[in-house]
């Protein structure tokens, strides 16, 4: 996509200013639930179409381009998705606005947006594409810049993962929370590779290395929406990644807080959306996990490859 890199790093740079952002921590009251609940509940209505779609794309004509490189990817399902999704939102709610993975940021109409959605049509679109299982559909809802409330959709697994900030997280309707492991030799370990993988090798060679002397085991969905989610549900210890965008992880990141997680960056300062670093545990093993990622802690974003 089209400036993708200067979207993340436009909306980085708003969570930060606490100058133009005065009500970052603000309260999410039952007032504001209600407003979250009701905007998951359009998409809710819409992903029955959305999934089956999915599903019957992923068996035909994929329509695959790349984007920066070989390894970032775009199919039909990416863009059919992010359509629908985006018009469902717009339809009942024109005031608030869209980031997207594909087509950027739309503002709404009126007055600036209280409400801003992040979304990913299609999260692990490299599984997607090679007819894996191991994708989903990431909606996030960010009120005044704060992740607010997240739906994650796994289309071939039939499973949707949903939080609204205060009242918990669950998976199908039933309520998760993370694993008890509290020692980090017994945590199973999920990570991610950037598709710049090949510009910082080195690192993260070394975060691989270091984290195989430490834990259970480490493991690699492809999609970092389902590694918070499985994170939250307890099926993973803790997690890892360089370089995320707000649609890979808003959803996540509230189901995994709501689940009783924990995030961060990796020497422990608060995450916010669009940082370079992402450090996730069960919140057992938070601690443990930032002295397992201290060789690589000092690792900064690349410039943009021409």
């Amino acid at each position: 996509m089209p400036g993708q890199e200067s979207f993340a790093k436009h909306f980085l740079l708003m969570t930060k200013n606490n100058d133009n952002n005065p009500a970052a921590a603000s309260p999410i009251t039952a007032e504001i639930q209600s407003a979250l609940a009701d905007r998951l509940a359009v998409v809710q209505a819409v992903l029955p179409k959305i999934e089956a779609r999915l599903r019957e794309l992923q068996s035909g004509d994929q329509g695959i381009q790349t984007k920066t490189n070989d390894m970032d990817l775009v199919t039909r399902a990416d863009l059919e998705s992010e359509a629908l999704l985006k018009a469902a939102i717009s339809e009942k709610f024109p005031e608030d606005a869209i980031l997207a993975e594909e087509s950027g940021r739309s503002e709404g109409v009126g007055t600036a947006a209280d409400f801003l959605w992040a979304l990913d049509p299609v999260d692990g679109t490299i599984n997607y594409a090679h007819g894996l299982p191991l994708y989903s559909v990431s909606i996030g809802i960010l009120w005044k810049n704060q992740p607010a409330a997240g739906l994650v959709s796994l289309p071939a697994l039939g499973n949707r993962y949903r939080a609204i900030r205060g009242q918990g997280a669950t998976r199908d309707e039933q309520t998760i929370r993370v694993s008890d492991t509290s020692e980090i030799s017994q945590a199973l370990l999920v990570t991610g590779f950037p598709y710049n993988r090949h510009q910082m090798l080195p690192t993260l060679l070394a975060g691989v290395e270091t984290a195989l002397k430490s834990v259970r085991g480490i493991r690699r969905t492809g999609s970092a929406a389902i590694d918070l989610c499985w994170l939250a549900e307890g099926r993973f210890d803790c997690y890892y990644e360089f370089n995320l965008n707000p649609w890979d992880t808003c959803a996540g990141t509230v189901i995994l807080e709501e689940a009783g997680g924990a995030i961060s960056q990796f020497r422990g300062e608060a995450y916010a959306q669009g940082d370079y670093q992402l450090a996730a545990s069960n919140g057992h093993l938070q601690a443990a996990l930032l002295d397992v990622l201290a060789p690589i802690a000092d690792a900064q974003r690349l410039p943009p490859e021409d």
